[in-house]
């Protein structure tokens, strides 16, 4: 599937998956959809706005309502899905979305964070691309850069042929020049469909993993677990992308020196097992949680090349 740029005045289907937003909140997103020469539409919007800000990120509303407002949107004209916001509760829909044939059109689906939950399912499912990229409640309410804003425009606006990333490699022989499928997410939300049918699939696949505000001694958790299932099903990733682990989130910051231990064990535990897969890690931070991220496409093939490059074409 190639995407499927958006023009002016085109309307963007707005759904809140997870944690939900203030009617202000929704006005904000509006208002810098249209500046963008794009229309907002919110399916069932009543049913999944919040009239009040709340003090935590578990969802407000039943997962039928957001299953809904999201099948609305995949059997809509438009051409794009941007999710609103991550925080918690995405899970919830997939065994709603699990009965849904797969739709007779693709469209452009923007979401990461908690909306790694659903990747599996669009991306080996229906065949579809997930770009990871701010999501509209981030760029509405100035979290995130303006380089990072014009990023995801330019991207689905059909301004960038390519996306284009140095990486560090931390193994030896780290170069896929073959292009090969990009899958993953945010780490501790795809560590919670282990075991399900929904476990993302990373065979021969770049397997990207990105999170905030986790601490060194989980990642080292998450990453022995990956280990552990790629080695027992004799399944492993061609590369393993790191993405930035070290934006904070509202618990707390994470410590930097520990993030950096959690990875000099994954790539040790590679190397003394001689398994094969290679491991890369973006440079400037700018994959996956971050105030400048920049975007990523999950179901979408790359390469990594021996100047150390990590290429997506369109």
């Amino acid at each position: 599937m190639n995407l499927k740029f958006v023009q002016k005045n085109d309307v963007v289907d707005v759904v809140f998956l997870g944690t939900s937003a203030t009617s202000l909140e929704v006005k904000k997103i509006k208002d810098f959809l249209k500046k963008i020469d794009l229309s907002a539409n919110v399916f069932l919007e009543k049913e999944t706005i919040l009239k009040k800000s709340v003090n935590h990120e578990f969802p407000s509303f039943a997962a039928e309502n957001r299953f809904l407002q999201l099948k609305k949107s995949i059997e809509s004209d438009s051409k794009i899905i941007w999710c609103a916001r991550g925080g918690y509760g995405s899970a919830e829909i997939l065994p709603f979305l699990e009965k849904m044939p797969k739709p007779k059109k693709a469209k452009i689906f923007i979401g990461f964070s908690d909306i790694s939950a659903l990747n599996k399912l669009l991306i080996e499912k229906w065949g579809w691309q997930v770009i990871t990229a701010p999501m509209l409640a981030q760029i509405a309410l100035e979290k995130v850069s303006k380089k990072s804003t014009k990023a995801i425009c330019d991207l689905i606006f059909g301004k960038k042929t390519e996306l284009k990333y140095s990486v560090k490699p931390l193994t030896p022989n780290s170069s896929i020049m073959i292009p090969t499928l990009v899958v993953g997410g945010c780490i501790s939300v795809l560590v919670g469909q282990f075991g399900t049918k929904n476990q993302l699939d990373w065979n021969k696949r770049i397997l990207f993993l990105e999170d905030e505000g986790e601490t060194g001694e989980r990642l080292d958790r998450y990453f022995h677990q990956i280990l552990q299932i790629s080695i027992e099903q004799k399944k492993f990733p061609k590369a393993i992308l790191l993405g930035n682990f070290l934006e904070s989130n509202p618990h707390g910051t994470p410590k930097g020196k520990n993030i950096e231990l959690a990875i000099r064990r994954l790539v040790q535990k590679i190397l003394e097992q001689k398994l094969p897969i290679a491991v890369v890690q973006e440079k400037s931070g700018c994959l996956g949680h971050s105030k400048n991220m920049l975007p990523i496409v999950l179901g979408r093939e790359a390469t990594i090349s021996a100047d150390r490059v990590f290429l997506q074409k369109f």
